[in-house]
């Protein structure tokens, strides 16, 4: 019983893993994607607001990839503590 939780576990943060690391060309392409929807989001409140600068979206992109590479280390890791043989 142990073993399948471990094992879903795993796979559950090996797919958030892989969608945060595609996350960031996601949001890329939903911010800058139509000039529109751009004008729009800018003009939204606070975090909106600082998606027109490249610093902002700089470190939000850096913070997903580093958070998906995370979640993807942990999976690796609890697959190779728990499913040694």
């Amino acid at each position: 019983m142990r073993k399948i939780i471990v094992d879903i576990v795993t796979s559950a943060l090996l797919g958030f893993g892989i969608v945060f690391l595609t996350s960031p060309l996601f949001l890329y392409w939903f911010i800058h994607g139509d000039y529109d929807r751009y004008i729009w989001i800018i003009n939204g409140p606070y975090p909106f607001s600082h998606f027109g600068g490249g610093p902002f979206q700089l470190a939000m992109g850096i913070g997903l990839l580093f958070i998906g590479v995370v979640l993807i280390a942990a999976a690796l890791v609890l697959k190779k503590v728990f499913f040694k043989k």
